[in-house]
């Protein structure tokens, strides 16, 4: 553990010395701060609106469980062994701080866009940290839908990983994750299918951008 923090701290130590880097980082937590603090009303508002009901084969055939615990389980686990893994990579961690702020606005601005009513036999899936920074309390939020943001960050977890074998056990567990989405019923597949490619621009252009 001691030769771990010496590790970040000379790292970090080297890094925040380039200007570029400490403004981009900056900029990065600023971006993610505003999320939060304007989220709460956006959902809301999203929840109010009408939708599409989509024709799902997939699901029609599936029956709804509520399969909350580990689905949370997965992803919470998940993004603090990411986080874990590249804090001691300062400009890896720049990377994934400007890409997950991208696809944030990415699917922000597609749920702004494609209006969906939620899947028939979905079962009500609370995110208590979600609830909490992002959504607000006022009633539940089910029509946040096209993308899947809990698919993109699994995505994000399977890329960013650093080890080759940590990748694979990643990518066993989002496809896990995927099954219990559907098993919920609280994504159409379309919405599952579309967020892979959706965390994969962000990814690209974030690295552009940071490069």
């Amino acid at each position: 553990m001691k030769g771990f923090e010496q590790s970040n701290e000379t790292n970090w130590a080297v890094t925040w010395q380039d200007t570029r880097f400490r403004w981009q980082l900056v900029l990065a937590v600023v971006v993610f701060a505003i999320f939060p603090w304007k989220a709460d009303d956006y959902f809301q508002w999203i929840q109010q609106r009408d939708g599409a009901v989509m024709q799902d084969l997939i699901l029609e055939n599936i029956p709804s469980i509520n399969v909350s615990i580990p689905i949370f389980g997965i992803i919470y686990v998940s993004v603090i062994y990411l986080l874990i893994r590249i804090i001691r990579l300062p400009k890896h961690f720049l990377w994934f701080a400007w890409a997950f702020n991208l696809e944030t606005l990415l699917r922000f601005l597609c749920i702004y866009a494609i209006p969906l009513n939620p899947p028939d036999g979905l079962v009500e899936l609370h995110d208590p940290l979600a609830e909490f920074f992002i959504y607000g309390e006022n009633i539940a939020i089910t029509k946040d839908l096209f993308f899947s943001g809990h698919t993109a960050t699994m995505v994000f977890v399977c890329f960013f990983l650093p080890d080759m074998r940590e990748r694979k056990i990643a990518i066993g567990l989002t496809i896990v994750l995927v099954i219990f989405l559907l098993i919920q019923h609280v994504h159409y597949s379309l919405d599952i299918l579309a967020a892979p490619l959706a965390t994969w621009m962000s990814i690209r252009l974030a690295k552009y951008l940071v490069s």
